[in-house]
């Protein structure tokens, strides 16, 4: 059995979004991969505030979706 879970504001592969944590926009990134509940993101611009130096650009990890807001960058 093939089972998918989807947040309703999952993000989708290929498509650049901002990625907001508790309200905090962190980054910008290019989802390469989503799968269910998680989905793995490569950075192309950590955002200006207290978790900047947290990222690089390049940067790619597995996120929780069910954590994150997504903003698609145009």
């Amino acid at each position: 059995m093939n089972h998918e879970h989807r947040h309703p504001a999952s993000p989708e592969a290929g498509k650049t979004y901002t990625c907001v944590l508790n309200d905090t926009q962190l980054y910008d990134a290019v989802v390469e991969k989503a799968e269910g509940c998680w989905a793995t993101v490569t950075v192309v611009r950590p955002l200006p505030g207290k978790y900047q130096q947290a990222y690089a650009p390049g940067q790619t990890f597995e996120i929780k979706v069910q954590y994150y807001d997504f903003i698609e960058k145009q």
